[in-house]
């Protein structure tokens, strides 16, 4: 292969990445508070730790995020037995305040399993805030 090739590929390559080669998940339209020291509070009213289910049965992911400058955020429920992602949902808030999040979910299995509720934000300074529930379906 000729080198202009490979230098040209090469530099696509390295625009394509962003900053420091890595993809960054936050949207440059939007500014970055480099001041914004506080994170987001986040509180996760249901499901309960160690709530368990029966298969067949709906989750419901529900509370609230509050911050001085809330910019995205997230909640997935990943089944511990196989890796997988039963459900995700994203959310784009610009500068709310406070904001109610819910996700609702049915799932259904045929053994025991335990599965883990993650909910994630960050506010326009970077900072993040995640918390972790686990729950258990039985069949």
């Amino acid at each position: 292969m000729k080198p202009s090739i490979v230098y040209c590929l090469l530099l696509f390559i390295s625009v394509s990445c962003g900053k420091s080669g890595i993809p960054s998940d936050h949207d440059d339209s939007f500014p970055i508070d480099p001041t914004d020291n506080s994170y987001p509070v986040v509180t996760v009213s249901s499901p309960t730790d160690d709530q368990v289910y029966t298969s067949g049965s709906t989750v419901n992911v529900t509370g609230t995020v509050s911050d001085n400058s809330l910019y995205q955020g997230s909640i997935s429920i990943r089944n511990e037995a196989n890796g997988l992602v039963v459900k995700d949902q994203y959310y784009e808030i610009h500068y709310i305040p406070s904001y109610n999040f819910s996700m609702s979910c049915p799932i259904t299995v045929t053994t025991p399993t335990d599965f883990t509720v993650s909910v994630k934000f960050e506010d326009h300074g970077r900072n993040i805030t995640a918390r972790t529930v686990k729950i258990k379906v039985n069949p």
